[in-house]
């Protein structure tokens, strides 16, 4: 399995119970270890995954942020802005750094188009880069 077959659920804070697959999976030395949900009690305070087969289906195509990793943000207005390098949904704010370090906030309200095949996000910004 690489990276890409799991998705990041947050930070264990408390826990609940609920809504969650079977299995959790924590990175300890760069591999993903699984852990029975009903045992996450003793994973507080670390980065919890689950695998992407166990929350969507492929079928639906569902995105998350973190899939647009790769895509070449376009603007309606100032054109080709660059490629997304991370996306960082650690605060409110959902920031996507481009491979030349701008950060520009990613929202909804922005989003025009997602082109999945060409891998091109179309965007309408507020401000000019």
């Amino acid at each position: 399995m690489t990276d890409t077959d799991f998705l990041s659920i947050g930070i264990i804070r408390r826990t609940h119970y609920r809504d969650l697959p079977p299995f959790v999976f924590v990175r300890r030395d760069g591999l993903f270890v699984p852990f029975r949900s009903e045992n996450i009690s003793s994973l507080i305070g670390e980065e919890a995954f689950v695998l992407r087969s166990d929350v969507q289906d492929e079928e639906e195509g569902l995105m998350t942020w973190q899939d647009l990793t790769g895509y070449t943000m376009e603007d309606d207005e100032a054109g080709v802005l660059g490629v997304i390098d991370t996306v960082d949904e650690s605060t409110i704010n959902i920031l996507a750094t481009l491979t030349d370090g701008r950060m520009v906030p990613l929202h909804e309200d922005f989003i025009l188009d997602i082109d999945q095949p060409a891998r091109v996000l179309h965007v309408h910004l507020p401000f000019v880069l």
